[in-house]
């Protein structure tokens, strides 16, 4: 990204998901597992068609690079992408979904976690791998741009024991 600190920052940013098989050893229920490798930044895709590539076929594994999605920041939720952003390894999330026996397919890339956990709670599949460093700085402007953390507020004590006699009279 060549933005300047001056433009706004873009709501959107296309994105590409790396998807591969890998054969399973000494596994009796499993020939192998689909699973996303990782995402790119950008894609080289037809605009807002989404499309599977075959990149690697092999008897051990396969490799998909589905193009074509679209990752979008919303301010309200600005701070889920800051706690992403500040933790050890910021993730990106790709929500897929699978027919029995073929591939996984994404359909949202996703940098917060509220969106990831609430798929979740529907039982889609949510992977996540590391943060490519544009996504990053994408997000950081984002982020720096529209979050304003909550002042912390002290609590006040209640008077318990007041309560707990009873009105006065």
């Amino acid at each position: 990204m060549t933005d300047s600190l001056d433009t706004p920052v873009p709501d959107s940013f296309s994105v590409s998901v790396l998807v591969e098989f890998r054969e399973l050893r000494d596994n009796r229920w499993e020939t192998g597992r689909w699973s996303v490798a990782g995402v790119v930044a950008g894609s080289r895709g037809s605009g807002d068609i989404t499309e599977d590539r075959e990149l690697h076929a092999a008897a051990k594994g396969q490799q998909f690079l589905h193009t074509g999605l679209h990752m979008h920041l919303y301010r309200d939720d600005a701070e889920s992408y800051y706690f992403n952003l500040v933790s050890d390894t910021p993730r990106v999330f790709v929500i897929c979904s699978q027919e029995p026996g073929g591939p996984l397919r994404p359909f949202i890339a996703t940098l917060s976690y509220g969106e990831a956990t609430s798929y979740m709670e529907t039982d889609e599949i949510v992977e996540s791998v590391a943060m490519p460093p544009e996504l990053y700085r994408w997000a950081e402007r984002f982020v720096l741009e529209h979050y304003v953390p909550e002042k912390r507020r002290k609590r006040k004590r209640e008077n318990w024991k007041e309560e707990a006699r009873g009105p006065r009279k």
